[in-house]
């Protein structure tokens, strides 16, 4: 081996611990977490300062439409294996303009202390040194590149300016290849110093990759369409964000972005995988600090009952019980089912249960007593040796008998493209609680409400539901898109709803839904 190549390695070795996926985690109704959309980021101080792009961070903040989500931090410990959900982080800068956000580490996903820890990071360069044909590298998790971290490399083209940046140098021009999902990456010299943020398919104003196309089933949805995140098909100049624009927004955030050399505590060894398990931060202690943005343990003293939370399904844990590979869909031939929740309040000896149901049939149901003690988190699998069929898999929790969270996952390909899954509540109009036992029928396109009155058949009913506890519904039966459906809502003690062409499911509605709440008024 020469000594570039030998240079190169151990450049590698010390860049990947500090080299991040972003997950938006979005709260579904049923109280679980799914995978909203996904980034990349650079760790670039030992306290837990991540650099990212703005619309990795906070797309609503770019005029993108997205839902409320938060902030997940997966690390890399081993360069061939996913990287691991562990960590939720906040915004504590960020740039819309120049399309640059930087995140602090808050708290572990776990629940346990980050009293002392130190993050792996990486130094901070200077791009106004760089100049054509110096060697980058390019480091990110890419949709096209799969659950494990990517390499590229490629030279510096050029740069480029753009209106409103006073810079000379408001982009830098590189054949490296960057794929959706490298947004926010890292892109260091041949120094290891991040010099650089993949941004955008092209650099530079008018400038628009010409092959760009869905080549990878993204979204996990059995297909490969126009849903799925577009690649660049190669021969390309990409864009990176110069880091010394977003140096302003590090200091604003406490980083001194003085040139650091490398500053580790450990010798470098030559594996990449053992580098990484040197460098991932870890923690012993037993309850989080009570420092400002991070997640408090709940007080001692007297609680309204038992909670769980942070329902997190994923198709493989770690030893200590962190997800990886979480998502809301997740691939066919699955063998184990993983899902950790945190819980608080709970009382060793109290009877618990768990309820595993697949396309509303139940598939598992054990019942036991708890011993995990009042607080922590827990790890349950569903196993299958032949193999999990396809399909939505719904777990719910119980306490002495009373359900006290639940979550769902699809396993492979479950929802057509062409229909469209509907959520939604039916509600008190005055005190806008839920209510439960509520019929909710959606007619066929076609029957009227009228009709449906009239005849009182259900042949003229689509589909039909329940509302649970809490006033919450999903339609059992997808609707078609392009038409319009009559609803007739029922309670008792309250009006009957009857409302002509209320679910109007358009060509492009999104494969899953989530209506206004249904306000009923109560009989007089």
């Amino acid at each position: 081996m020469s000594h570039g190549e030998h240079a190169d390695r151990k450049m590698i070795q010390n860049t990947l611990p500090a080299v991040v996926q972003i997950v938006a985690l979005q709260r579904g109704f049923l109280g679980n977490l799914s995978t909203a959309w996904t980034g990349s980021g650079s760790i670039v101080d030992p306290s837990g300062i991540i650099l990212t792009n703005c619309h990795v961070a906070n797309p609503r903040a770019m005029g993108m439409s997205a839902p409320q989500a938060e902030l997940a931090i997966s690390i890399t410990e081993h360069s061939d294996e996913p990287p691991v959900l562990t960590y939720l982080a906040e915004i504590v800068a960020q740039s819309p303009e120049l399309d640059l956000a930087v995140l602090k580490i808050s708290s572990r996903i776990d629940g346990k202390s980050m009293r002392g820890t130190k993050f792996p990071f990486m130094d901070i360069g200077d791009s106004d040194e760089l100049e054509l044909g110096d060697i980058l590298s390019i480091f990110g998790y890419p949709g096209i590149g799969g659950e494990t971290v990517t390499f590229t490399s490629g030279s510096v083209s050029g740069f480029g300016k753009q209106r409103g940046v006073s810079s000379r140098r408001a982009w830098i021009k590189t054949d490296a290849t960057i794929a959706g999902g490298n947004s926010g990456g890292t892109a260091v010299n041949s120094e290891g110093l991040l010099i650089g943020i993949p941004t955008q398919a092209a650099a530079g104003e008018g400038v628009t990759p010409v092959d760009a196309r869905p080549v990878v089933d993204t979204n996990r949805d059995g297909r490969v369409d126009q849903r799925d995140t577009p690649m660049a098909i190669g021969g390309f100049i990409n864009g990176l964000r110069p880091i010394n624009l977003a140096k302003p927004y590090l200091e604003q955030a406490g980083v001194s972005v003085k040139k650091r050399r490398a500053r580790r505590s450990s010798t470098t060894k030559s594996s990449s995988s053992s580098t990484a398990r040197r460098t991932a931060p870890s923690s012993r202690g037993k309850g989080l600090p009570g420092k400002k943005g991070q997640r408090k343990p709940a007080k001692t003293g007297k609680t309204s009952g038992p909670t769980i939370r942070n329902v997190v399904f994923s198709s493989r844990v770690t030893r200590d019980g962190r997800p990886i590979g979480a998502h809301a869909n997740l691939a066919s031939g699955l063998k184990e089912l993983y899902v950790t929740f945190d819980f608080d309040g709970l009382r060793n000896r109290a009877a618990w249960g768990q309820v595993w149901s697949l396309n509303g049939t139940i598939v598992s149901k054990q019942e036991g007593k708890w011993e995990d003690g009042p607080r922590g988190r827990k790890v349950l699998v569903l196993a299958n040796s032949r193999g999990l069929p396809d399909g939505r898999y719904h777990l719910a929790l119980t306490v002495r008998k009373q359900i006290v969270a639940e979550g769902e996952v699809i396993v492979g390909k479950q929802v057509d493209d062409t229909d469209t899954e509907i959520s939604g509540s039916v509600i008190d109009q005055q005190t806008g609680r839920g209510i439960a036992n509520a019929l909710i029928i959606a007619l066929k396109p076609g029957v009227s409400v009228n009709q449906f009155v009239r005849q009182q058949s259900p042949d003229l009913a689509h589909t039909s539901t329940k509302t649970g506890r809490s006033g919450k519904f999903t339609l059992p039966k997808q609707l078609p898109k392009g038409t319009a459906y009559g609803l007739v809502v029922i309670a008792r003690g309250y009006q009957d709803m009857i409302i002509e062409g209320a679910l109007r499911i358009g060509p492009q509605a999104p494969e899953r839904a989530t209506i206004p709440p249904l306000a009923m008024q109560q009989e007089r």
